[in-house]
């Protein structure tokens, strides 16, 4: 038990300490599918999932943008599987600890998928919501989580434009629930008992 502990704290350090850079692992895992291909989901129960989880994420940098649509396409798949379809999913739920989340526009029509690089709430209102969520990576576990209303976020869509911008509601409440994966900050930290 103490030798896996040290391996995962080994790891989690490893992991912690890498830099900007595309790696290796990364370009292998991603590149392992085409794009319409969906990925592992990682879940809380598996110890090594667990790891990656709760590590906090680096930023996508701006060279070698294929690298990183392909993984935006790869995770849409996954998202939009029929079996455990979701409003959002964060990279390092299939493995990447990169900031990238994938999230559902309910403020907009058509309610489409968006892809949101480096994403930072630069402010959260007051005025929160109380509401159940759930998660791919936890999906025995829905709960009561109370949320900002209202955020401003500042990010780079899909085609690199940085964006600031207001968001309300739900769709609020879905940037949060990414980010904090991001973070490595899970829903279920923020369940209060």
């Amino acid at each position: 038990m103490k030798v896996m502990m040290l391996i995962l704290f080994l790891l989690s350090i490893s992991i912690a300490s890498q830099g900007q850079r595309t790696k290796r692992g990364e370009q292998r895992l991603i590149k392992s599918g085409q794009n319409f291909e969906k990925m592992r989901v990682v879940q809380v129960t598996d110890s090594l999932d667990f790891i990656i989880l709760r590590n906090k994420s680096l930023d996508i940098p701006h060279l070698k943008r294929n690298i990183w649509d392909l993984l935006s396409e790869r995770m849409l798949a996954t998202v939009n599987d029929p079996n455990h379809a979701g409003v959002g999913i964060a990279a390092p739920q299939v493995s990447v600890n990169r900031r990238l989340i994938l999230v559902q526009r309910f403020d907009k029509d058509d309610k489409p998928f968006e892809t949101i690089f480096n994403p930072e709430i630069i402010y959260s209102s007051d005025s929160v919501h109380s509401r159940i969520e759930g998660c791919l990576s936890i999906p025995e576990i829905r709960d009561t989580v109370t949320r900002s209303w209202t955020i401003e976020v500042l990010y780079y869509n899909s085609k690199g434009k940085k964006i600031q911008e207001t968001v309300e509601g739900f769709t609020a409440r879905i940037f949060q629930h990414e980010i904090d994966h991001l973070n490595g900050i899970l829903f279920t930290d923020r369940i209060k008992h």
